[in-house]
C-alpha cells in the first residue's frame, strides 16, 4: 500500500517537465522507503503491539506529503532532501518509541564499528529470535533480565540461544550434560534425541547453574538429585519447565521437560489403541467388572506414565474411589487423591505405602512404576475380588513381563490368579498430515501385507510446494513427522490363558492369546500404518532398532558358548 502513487500527483503538468533523472532520484528514494516501511517495521509494530494502526497511518501519510513536496515544490535541491526528511520523520519517531518499550539488548543502534567482536556480537544477535525470552519462578513472580553490563547477561544469552531453538524446534525436552571434556546440549524432538549445541567447560557449568536458579534449585549441591520449576514465554510459545538436576563424580546433568505435566494428560481415547484392542478392556469399565490387576509395561522413555494416567482418567471419579501411589507425580488427574512417596522417610517404604491406601478401600488403585517384591505382594493380596489395580513397571515385551512380574511375586500360582490383562507398548511418530505422500497401488502390492490391512500407506517427505518452490514444511519444520501415538500389544488374561500360566506354560498361553485375535507390536504398528497414521520406516525404526556391532559380537560369544 506504500508503493501507490496518488494520482492527482500524476495529473499535474509539471512534473513531465522535469529532468528525466530527477523522477529516478524521487521514486528511488521512495521505493527503498516503502520497502523498509512495509516489511520490517510494520512487522516489527504488530509483533510489539505498538499502535500498528496509528504507525502505518503516519507513514502512509508523511510518503504522500513528500512525493508532493519533491514532485511539486520549487528548487529539487531544496525539495528532494527535505521529502526525504519528512519520509524519515515517523521512521524515527517510531526508532524512539520502539527503543523505549524493549530491553537494551534488543534495541535498534547505528554502529559503524569494525571492531570484531562488535562484528561477532551483531552477527550473534541476528542469529538469535527476533524478541528476549521472559522467564518466570514457579510462584509466578518475573525473573530480572541481567543488564548488560552485568556478569550474568553473557550467560542469560547462551541460555536463551539454547531454549529458543528448541522452542522453534518443538523439542519436549532439552538435557545438558557436563564433564571435564566439555557440556554437550541434546534436545528430544517427537521422541528421537538428538544433539543440539555444545559449550565448554566453564561455560557449561555457567549455564547450568542459571537453569538451577531458575527452577529454585541449590546451585552449590551438585551430587543430590533436585527438581523443580520455572515458566517462560518466547515469540513462538509459551512453556511450564520442569527441572531435574543431578551429578556424579563425572559431572553434572540437568533436565529441562516443557509442559510436562500437559504432555502425560492424554484422553484413553487417544492413547492409540485400536478397536479390537480396546474391547477387553472397555469391560473393565463397568462396575462389576472392576477387580484384578492390569499390568502396564514399556521400555523406560516409552510413554508408560502417560497410559497408566489415561487408564484412571477414563473412570469417573466422581462415582469411583481412585487413588494412586507414585514416585514422581507428573500430572494431576482430577478426582483423583495422588500420593506421592516419600523416599526420605525410611519407616514408610512404597509397598507400605501403597499397602496403607488399599486398606482405604478404593475402587481404582494405581501402583507406578513399582518393580519391587514387597509392592507386587502387596497389589495380588486383593485377588480378583478386590479394587482394580493398574500395575507399571519397565519391560520390553508381554512375555518378559510375565517373566517379570513371577518373579517380583515370587509364586507362579500367586501372580497369575488376580491378573486381568498386560500391556505393552512404543511411542511412534506421526505422519505430519500436510506433507505426507501417499504410496501408489504398485507399491503397496509389493510390500505383501497382512490381510485385511488397509492400504492407505503414506511415507513422510518433510517438502511441501510453494510457489513454484519446494520448501521445508512449515508444520513438521521439515521433518516429515508430528508429534507421536502409541502401538500396543494387548494381552486380555481369559479362564484359558490363566490355566496355562499357572502351569508355566507361557508357550501355551501366548498361542491362547493369538487365537483370541491378540496382536503383536508390528501388527499394530502396520494397523496404524495402513490407516496413514505412521509410516513403515518409522516401524522399522522403533521394532527393529540396529543392533551394535558390540552386541552382535556378544552375542556371537553367547552362542558359541552355549
Amino acid at each position: 500500500m506504500y508503493s501507490a502513487m496518488p494520482y492527482l500527483i500524476l495529473s499535474d503538468s509539471s512534473v513531465f517537465l522535469l529532468s528525466p533523472w530527477k523522477p529516478l532520484l524521487i521514486w528511488g528514494v521512495y521505493l527503498a522507503w516503502a520497502w523498509v516501511v512495509s516489511t520490517k517495521l510494520d512487522k516489527d509494530c504488530r509483533y510489539l503491539n505498538l499502535n500498528w494502526r496509528m504507525w502505518n497511518g503516519l507513514h502512509l501519510g508523511a510518503g504522500t506529503v513528500a512525493l508532493i513536496v519533491m514532485f511539486t515544490a520549487g528548487s529539487f535541491l531544496i525539495s528532494w532532501p527535505v521529502g526525504i526528511l519528512i519520509m524519515l520523520g515517523p521512521i524515527l519517531a517510531y526508532w524512539k518509541v520502539r527503543n523505549a518499550h524493549v530491553p537494551e539488548e534488543r534495541r535498534f543502534y547505528l554502529s559503524f564499528s569494525k571492531d570484531p567482536e562488535a562484528a561477532r556480537q551483531k552477527k550473534m544477535a541476528k542469529a538469535r529470535l527476533a524478541a528476549v525470552i521472559h522467564f518466570s519462578n514457579a510462584a509466578g513472580q518475573d525473573i530480572q533480565i541481567p543488564q548488560k553490563d552485568d556478569d550474568a547477561y553473557p550467560v542469560y544469552l547462551q541460555v536463551e540461544d539454547i531454549i529458543g531453538p528448541a522452542l522453534e524446534s518443538r523439542a519436549s525436552v532439552v538435557e545438558l550434560i557436563l564433564s571435564g571434556k566439555g557440556t554437550i546440549i541434546a534436545s528430544t524432538i517427537d521422541g528421537v534425541r538428538g544433539k543440539q549445541a555444545e559449550l565448554d567447560t566453564e561455560e557449561g557449568a555457567l549455564v547450568i547453574s542459571y537453569f538451577k536458579q531458575l527452577g529454585g534449585l541449590d546451585v552449590e549441591n551438585t551430587r543430590r538429585r533436585q527438581t523443580g520449576s520455572f515458566s517462560l514465554t518466547s515469540p513462538s510459545a509459551e512453556a511450564d519447565v520442569h527441572i531435574t538436576s543431578s551429578g556424579s563424580s563425572k559431572g553434572q546433568q540437568v533436565k529441562l521437560e516443557f509442559n510436562r505435566e500437559s504432555s502425560r494428560s492424554i484422553n484413553y481415547d487417544l492413547l492409540g489403541l485400536l478397536p479390537q484392542q480396546r474391547t477387553g478392556l472397555d469391560e473393565l469399565d463397568e462396575a462389576h467388572e472392576r477387580h484384578g490387576l492390569v499390568l502396564i509395561t514399556a521400555p523406560t522413555g516409552q510413554g508408560m506414565s502417560s497410559t497408566g494416567y489415561a487408564m484412571l482418567g477414563r473412570h469417573d471419579a466422581y462415582t469411583c474411589n481412585i487413588k494412586s501411589i507414585e514416585h514422581d507425580i507428573e500430572t494431576w488427574v482430577n478426582g483423583v487423591d495422588q500420593v506421592q512417596w516419600d523416599p526420605s522417610n525410611p519407616d514408610v517404604d512404597f509397598a507400605t505405602n501403597m499397602q496403607s491406601i488399599l486398606r482405604r478401600d478404593p475402587d481404582i488403585c494405581l501402583a507406578m512404576d513399582a518393580s519391587d517384591g514387597e509392592t507386587a505382594r502387596v497389589a495380588i493380596a486383593p485377588g480378583l475380588s478386590g479394587p482394580l489395580i493398574y500395575y507399571t513397571f519397565p519391560c520390553d515385551s508381554i512375555t518378559s513381563a510375565i517373566r517379570e512380574w513371577v518373579k517380583q511375586v515370587g509364586d507362579v500360582e500367586d501372580a497369575v490368579k488376580p491378573l486381568r490383562a498386560i500391556l505393552n507398548q512404543r511411542l511412534v511418530r506421526k505422519l505430519c498430515q500436510n506433507c505426507r505422500q501417499p504410496m501408489t497401488e504398485e507399491e503397496q502390492s509389493g510390500l505383501k501385507l497382512p490381510s485385511g490391512i488397509p492400504t492407505n500407506i503414506h511415507r513422510p517427505v518433510g517438502k511441501v510446494q510453494i510457489k513454484n518452490k519446494v520448501e521445508d514444511c512449515p508444520v513438521c519444520n521439515g521433518t516429515g513427522y508430528l508429534g507421536q501415538t502409541a502401538v500396543f500389544e494387548v494381552l486380555i488374561v481369559d479362564k484359558e490363558i490363566r490355566t496355562h500360566l499357572r502351569n508355566g506354560d507361557l508357550k501355551s498361553a501366548l498361542a491362547q492369546a493369538r487365537r483370541n485375535r491378540m496382536l503383536h507390536l508390528q501388527e499394530a504398528a502396520l494397523w496404524k500404518a495402513g490407516a496413514g497414521e505412521i509410516s513403515l520406516e518409522e516401524i522399522t525404526r522403533v521394532l527393529q532398532p540396529k543392533k551394535k556391532s558390540g552386541d552382535k559380537k556378544k552375542s556371537n560369544k553367547e552362542v558359541k558358548s552355549s
